[in-house]
């Protein structure tokens, strides 16, 4: 089919460019040779003319009176031979025009030894002229002329010969290049082929077998060696891939950890409170003075309070839970409203004002809800800790088209998924961030927190899990102002 259709075009070009080159070579070889065959044809008839001169010459000096029989001899022989006329000629007896040359005298008198150049003769033929001075002091001269078509029917003929060689001597070279093409380039060619398109749809398996110590048998050696290579470069890829995963996965984990070391805190007093109620309810029942009516209600009280107790520590719990990553779709509304009820009490213990202003219908977005979470939380407690009492920190959720957050994901170097981003905003009023430490926030291991208090690691895992998610994290900050950070995510379809 299409891989026999390719061996054929290229054993086409090959038998091509051969006849090109070989034309080429042939066209040169004949305009040389045709040359030298002209060059030889006219020394060879200079030579001819000059031996039948030198043998006239001898006859002349024995009879100097002969010229006429002489004359009449020549003219005989011309006739029997049509394409060449030999003459006896003068051309200084002008009052003899049976000596006269066939050319003007002039170009016969100017030439001293044997010349030869084409004339037209008197039909307007073009002739080639031979003139041979015979050294008699009368200056005659033996003229020998026959007609240029002849000289050119010698050499058409010549060339035809030549041009039917050179077509068989094509057809056959052409017809064994273009089987040997197909035998010994073609099928090599097409199995490397079918080796290159696997290895680009990712198969590396099937060794290409090509046993031969040419070069398209190295080749194909060196194919086999790469996919070798390649496996093996997959198989500790994909090993260590997995290692840069789980611990990537156990940083999240540490942190999530230390955050909930920060909640515990925060969740003391919530805690404290219902389990108070709880203990002197208890003490009430236990001293016997309560009406049947009274011990059910403070039942009923207990049992509240333990309720409120569960689900705090339950919350807790979950969220410092290690969890295999798993994406759903999700309402950020939900979501946000679910964290700032976790950090509620470390922002009431701080005496500080949360405010959350939603999105006005449900904000479905595919992530994985526990990541999302954590890097909230991480935003949300870096503003609680940025933020004097009396403070006050705002979250927001809208929606923002691609171009407003373009430089924001280029600098992420994050591929556009959407045309629309989610664009949850924390915003604090605390100090802000200083101008020369702003770039820098994102880093591994970088804070601007005293010894103790942070390891640096919270907006770097914040960062990277916001980017897995195809978005971005961004910050504005003016100092003595405050500081927002920006979360960008997909808008679900």
């Amino acid at each position: 089919g299409l891989r026999y259709d390719n061996t054929m075009k290229l054993a086409s070009k090959l038998v091509l460019l051969f006849l090109f080159c070989l034309g080429l070579v042939v066209g040169v070889f004949s305009f040389l040779s045709v040359r030298q065959a002209q060059q030889l044809a006219l020394a060879e008839h200079e030579r001819h003319a000059g031996d039948l001169a030198a043998t006239l010459q001898s006859a002349l000096r024995a009879a100097p009176r002969a010229m006429s029989e002489v004359q009449r001899v020549l003219i005989a022989s011309s006739e029997e031979v049509h394409h060449v006329r030999l003459r006896l000629v003068n051309p200084h007896l002008p009052f003899d025009r049976s000596l006269q040359p066939e050319v003007p005298a002039e170009l016969v008198i100017r030439a001293t030894e044997i010349t030869t150049f084409s004339y037209p003769d008197d039909s307007g033929q073009d002739t080639m002229y031979t003139y041979v001075p015979l050294d008699d002091m009368a200056g005659t001269r033996l003229e020998v002329s026959a007609p240029q078509a002849y000289w050119s029917e010698q050499l058409s003929q010549s060339l035809r010969r030549s041009a039917i060689a050179l077509i068989a001597v094509s057809l056959v070279t052409s017809l064994v290049i273009l089987l040997g093409g197909l035998w010994m380039v073609g099928k090599p060619l097409d199995q490397l082929v079918e080796k290159v398109r696997r290895i680009g749809e990712g198969d590396l398996s099937g060794p290409v077998k090509l046993r031969r110590g040419d070069e398209l048998g190295r080749l194909g050696q060196a194919v086999n060696q790469m996919c070798q290579q390649l496996e093996q470069q997959r198989a500790r890829i994909a090993s260590e891939t997995e290692q840069r995963l789980a611990a990537v996965e156990q940083l999240r984990h540490a942190d999530r950890l230390r955050t909930v070391g920060r909640l515990a805190a925060g969740l003391a007093h919530e805690i404290g409170t219902p389990l108070n109620v709880v203990s002197g309810r208890a003490e009430l029942i236990a001293s016997g003075r309560l009406s049947e009516a009274d011990i059910v209600a403070s039942a009923r009280t207990i049992k509240t309070q333990s309720q409120r107790i569960t689900t705090i520590v339950q919350e807790l719990l979950n969220f410092a839970r290690s969890k295999t990553p798993h994406r759903a779709t999700v309402d950020l509304n939900s979501l946000l409203e679910e964290t700032l009820t976790l950090l509620r009490p470390m922002a009431d213990k701080r005496q500080l004002s949360m405010q959350l202003t939603p999105y006005p219908t449900p904000a479905l977005a595919e992530v994985d809800s526990a990541q999302l979470q954590q890097v909230l939380t991480n935003l949300l407690v870096n503003a609680q800790q940025a933020t004097a009492a009396g403070g006050r920190i705002d979250v927001s959720l809208e929606v923002v088209a691609a171009e407003r957050i373009a430089a924001a994901l280029a600098k992420a170097d994050v591929t556009q998924r959407s045309e629309e981003y989610w664009w949850i905003t924390v915003r604090d009023t605390g100090p802000g961030i200083a101008p020369d430490v702003i770039d820098s926030i994102f880093e591994p291991f970088f804070t601007t927190k005293d010894v103790g208090e942070g390891t640096g690691l919270g907006l770097s895992i914040a960062y990277g899990i916001v980017r897995e998610h195809a978005g971005c994290i961004s910050v504005d900050s003016q100092l003595g102002v405050g500081s927002a950070f920006h979360v960008a995510l997909p808008v679900g379809k």
